[in-house]
């Protein structure tokens, strides 16, 4: 016999991600805000309406809620979750020690924290350093905000640009988000603990420390 039931419903955090990047602390106020269909939009956030059509093409109400958005439908969606899901929550027995290692609210609000304070440094540098185009590119190269990792193939298209073009701008952006003074702040909110994909040495943790101690 177990001690808990504990019912798991599913939702897109890639889709909830992007309505609270544009400061709306509710989906229904998004809705509100956009005149987007709040039931139908829900749907397709839980996967119970799925994404694309017979044709394999997103659906009208998904090509409008990524132009709001400002995402892609590959930034918007997994594999998986483009097929919707016929079961949209789902019901396990835990018992309690196994429960207390699932949720941990202390670490997860102590996590989300660090996370927000990432995120500001990030818009604060980016917005002081970059030029609006110089930003997006990095932000799509390296999946900052909660996005997949782009190519420069992929990033070109977008932007109508060689790669060769893509590739240097990006290198000019990371200079400049290299001085010093950008780099150690960055460094010191946490920075490799939420992006653990961007590689950043022991040297330069301890040299970041140095500076703000």
């Amino acid at each position: 016999m177990k001690d808990y039931r504990v019912k798991i419903t599913i939702r897109n955090d890639r889709l909830l991600s992007a309505i609270e990047d544009q400061d709306f602390p509710s989906v229904a106020q998004f809705c509100a805000a956009t005149s987007l269909d709040y039931q139908r939009i829900t749907e397709i956030i839980r996967g119970k309406l799925k994404p694309l059509n017979q044709k394999g093409e997103p659906i009208p109400l998904v090509c409008n809620l990524l132009d709001i958005l400002n995402i892609s439908l590959e930034d918007a969606f997994t594999e998986r979750q483009l097929q919707g899901f016929h079961k949209t929550s789902y019901q396990m027995r835990v018992v309690e020690k196994d429960l207390k290692k699932l949720l941990n609210p202390a670490h997860n609000q102590e996590q989300k924290m660090i996370e927000q304070d990432v995120k500001m440094k990030l818009v604060e540098s980016f917005a002081k350093r970059l030029s609006p185009r110089e930003e997006k590119i990095i932000r799509l190269t390296y999946g900052f905000n909660g996005g997949r990792e782009h190519t420069i193939s992929e990033i070109g298209k977008i932007f109508n640009l060689s790669k060769e073009r893509v590739r240097q701008i990006r290198m000019k952006a990371e200079r400049k988000l290299k001085h010093p003074c950008v780099a150690n702040g960055i460094i010191n909110t946490g920075f490799n603990e939420v992006y653990t994909k961007v590689k950043i040495t022991p040297e330069q943790i301890k040299k970041a420390e140095n500076v703000y101690n």
